[in-house]
């Protein structure tokens, strides 16, 4: 079975059943007419003959930091259905935090066929964006603001600002950042910022002892930093963690020091994953809108190569301050 049996079938050019296939305009008639066929017959499209008649053979490659991530699931989730019903199928690869990993991945993605790739980027390099600014194919960077490639951003900034202000508002006054290594330009610069600026604009004076810097995102380093803070036997009344992650782990250490929450110490984070409404206590954080910028970078990404627009473009995506337990805010 070829399209010119399945044109024959149902009575139709070979070109319309090349348009069908290829998601062209085919009148609504025709199109009934070509699926009916193709469903008696079974007729699979050859994807060699699709690429050397479009140039193109449906295939997205998407770049992950971490797929056990929340928020990494998230935005694939999001990317993966605007693609999928483009008709484009999704090559996940995962670089487990590995800035070369994520080098090679680039230059595979590069040299192979795909169509085009999706980058969720944690620790930019000058290396990174040379590679991406010499890609020929369309590319999309996620969660890192950069201004000569296409991406798709997270407020970083505004999120940190509402999670601070919400520990001020709460009374705190000398209030802990859990943070994470200032070359991660988005969980670590921008989210510190919006914390001291917070700091400064309700007239607290920075401290550099209660800045706290975590080894990486997970509930371990979270619990080790926190740890080390308490080891200090400094007074502090709040906690603002950069990831929901970190935060668990320093909710449990605090737990275990005696430490009430939300009546000694209040807490808030960043991130809003499921288990912030789970925890005990339930976790006032504030969500990134990952699911909504993966739909974002998809749409993006297919706009860029269906209609050959290849103009640099930036979308912010919009945060929101969830109010919980932690803080002591009614349910």
């Amino acid at each position: 079975m070829n399209i010119s049996m399945i044109a024959q079938l149902a009575e139709v050019s070979t070109a319309t059943v090349s348009r069908y296939l290829n998601n062209g305009y085919v009148s609504e008639q025709k199109r009934k007419r070509i699926q009916a066929v193709i469903e008696q017959t079974g007729y699979t499209p050859s994807s060699s003959a699709q690429t050397l008649r479009t140039g193109r053979n449906n295939l997205i490659g998407v770049i992950v930091p971490k797929i056990s991530s929340e928020s990494v699931s998230r935005m694939v989730d999001g990317i993966t259905e605007v693609v999928n019903n483009a008709g484009y199928q999704v090559l996940l690869a995962n670089t487990g935090n590995n800035t070369e990993r994520e080098m090679e991945y680039l230059k595979t993605f590069r040299l192979n066929n795909v169509d085009g790739v999706i980058f969720i980027g944690t620790l930019m390099t000058k290396k990174h964006l040379a590679l991406m600014k010499s890609y020929k194919k369309p590319i999309v960077l996620m969660g890192q603001q950069e201004s000569d490639v296409s991406c798709v951003y997270f407020d970083d900034y505004g999120a940190a600002k509402l999670a601070t202000d919400c520990l001020v508002r709460c009374g705190c006054q000398n209030i802990v950042h859990l943070g994470v290594t200032l070359k991660d330009k988005a969980a670590g610069r921008a989210r510190r910022g919006g914390y001291l600026d917070t700091l400064e604009a309700n007239h607290i004076a920075f401290r550099e002892e209660l800045i706290a810097e975590c080894a990486g995102f997970t509930t371990q380093d979270g619990s080790d930093a926190m740890a080390a803070f308490l080891e200090k036997q400094i007074p502090f009344d709040g906690v603002f963690c950069a990831t929901d992650t970190i935060a668990f782990g320093a909710i449990d250490v605090l737990r275990r020091a005696g430490i009430q929450i939300p009546e000694q110490v209040k807490l808030t984070a960043v991130g809003n994953n499921r288990m912030s409404a789970i925890y005990s206590p339930h976790l006032t954080s504030v969500s990134l809108s990952h699911r909504t910028g993966g739909l974002e970078a998809g749409a993006i990404l297919m706009d860029m190569i269906q209609n050959d627009n290849d103009a640099v473009r930036t979308a912010q995506m919009q945060c929101r301050l969830y109010e919980r337990e932690s803080t002591g805010a009614a349910e």
